[in-house]
């Protein structure tokens, strides 16, 4: 895995939570389907969208430590 890809994650990951917990302060107070608040909405939704990002990263990262199941094979 190259280094873009590490600072492509680490800046996702700065902005979701910057924005998580910093700007959603600042978004519109409205309800979606008549009970659903919109940033609650938002938080759900970019913590799925965080969970498959960080799933994808660390299937990536795993793919990669082939070294270490040799390392440890015979045990």
């Amino acid at each position: 895995m190259n280094k873009a890809v590490k600072y492509i994650f680490i800046l996702f990951n700065v902005i979701l939570l910057s924005c998580n917990y910093i700007f959603i302060a600042f978004f519109p107070h409205f309800l979606l389907f008549k009970w659903l608040p919109f940033q609650l909405a938002f938080f759900l939704f970019s913590m799925l969208l965080a969970a498959v990002v960080w799933g994808v990263y660390y299937n990536m990262f795993f793919s990669t430590q082939g070294h270490v199941d040799e390392m440890y094979k015979d045990r």
